[in-house]
């Protein structure tokens, strides 16, 4: 069943085909995860529909809108120019009345050849998997009227960083592969953050300018996640001192004591997946597609190399310390800057193989 939905689908080079061709369908609904490309796309689509007078002849909706007013939209004719487009942004599937819904499925009705009509979610989230009933009658409507159903999904790494060396291309920069997955690891997997990063550092090094490690470091906005990150790596190489530094700069940032040790305590859970799977016979490869890592699968490639230094007692003991941070945060009067930097020092003398 999940794969009936999934084979539904088109995806980003369809919609590149018909954006290169001018060869519009009359309705689109467009989703997934890449919530940048989905903007990009959208408004590709529009650029190529609309050939005058933009003003009059691109008519955008929200979410709250009535869907009378969308319907009003898209039986209206365009001014000069040879096509309009009517788009309508995070229509809530799940909340909707089914009497707005079926209206919505009404405006799919008859929609005029000078019309371009495109759905698209941008935080209204659909699993592409098992959409919701009302998503799924919404996907047979556009079928049914010769429309197309875009799921833009989430980028590999490897897709990412080919994006972002053509994007440092584009503006005359060279962004080496191993830089660019630097940029991953450290700023976000998400396309739109990326891309502004991306402009930040091409501006700072200038035409024929070479993007380096040192080069992110300076000018890259560090996302949470990376800074917990490093906490982990740290404590994992022996390095307390620089772990407690990347603490104090959390806790300046006011982040949230308990996400700090969920990302903290993320980085032993991949160390005892990898343990348990090489003790198995399997692959690392095998648990980034079982456990659904994405993006995220260099975060195993790490654990990979530290599984090695850790025998099942020290993993044990590891996530025991681990444990108890988490009941100190949670449970009890203990200040939670003390409960975290007790678990880095009991951490890092785990790993060095002491006992705590």
């Amino acid at each position: 069943m999940q794969d009936k939905f999934l084979n539904m689908y088109l995806g980003e080079n369809d919609l590149k085909a018909h954006i290169k061709s001018g060869g519009f369908k009359p309705c689109y609904l467009i989703f997934g995860e890449e919530h940048y490309l989905t903007r990009n796309y959208v408004e590709k689509i529009v650029a190529t529909s609309v050939d005058a007078f933009p003003e009059f002849n691109v008519s955008r909706f929200d979410g709250n809108v009535k869907v009378q007013e969308v319907y009003d939209a898209v039986q209206s004719f365009p001014m000069m120019s040879a096509r309009k487009v009517v788009t309508l942004c995070d229509f809530p599937f799940d909340k909707a009345s089914s009497g707005e819904c079926e209206k919505l499925i009404n405006c799919l009705d008859e929609i005029p050849a000078t019309t371009v009509f495109v759905m698209w979610c941008e935080t209204v989230e659909i699993n592409p998997k098992k959409p919701g009933d009302k998503f799924k009658k919404l996907m047979k409507a556009v079928e049914a009227a010769d429309g197309a159903v875009i799921h833009l999904g989430r980028k590999s790494e490897s897709e990412i960083v080919r994006m972002l060396q053509a994007g440092a291309a584009r503006r005359k920069c060279r962004l080496d592969p191993n830089v660019a997955r630097y940029m991953i690891q450290n700023c976000s997997d998400d396309l739109g953050t990326l891309v502004n990063e991306l402009e930040k550092l091409c501006m700072f090094v200038g035409e024929n300018g070479v993007i380096q490690h040192a080069t992110v470091d300076k000018v890259c906005s560090r996302s949470v996640e990376a800074s917990v990150y490093n906490v982990s790596k740290a404590v994992l190489g022996g390095d307390l001192d620089g772990a407690c530094r990347l603490l104090d700069d959390l806790f300046y940032m006011n982040t949230d004591p308990a996400y700090i040790l969920t990302f903290l305590a993320s980085a032993y859970i991949d160390i005892y997946r990898v343990f348990a799977a090489r003790n198995s016979g399997r692959s690392v490869n095998d648990v980034a597609k079982e456990f659904g890592y994405g993006n995220l699968a260099f975060k195993l490639n790490d654990a990979d190399r530290h599984v090695k230094k850790f025998s099942e007692k020290q993993i044990t003991d590891s996530l025991k310390v681990l444990r108890e941070c988490d009941r100190l945060i949670k449970g009890s009067r203990t200040d939670n800057r003390v409960a975290l930097e007790k678990v880095l020092v009991e951490l890092t003398v785990i790993a060095s193989g002491g006992k705590v």
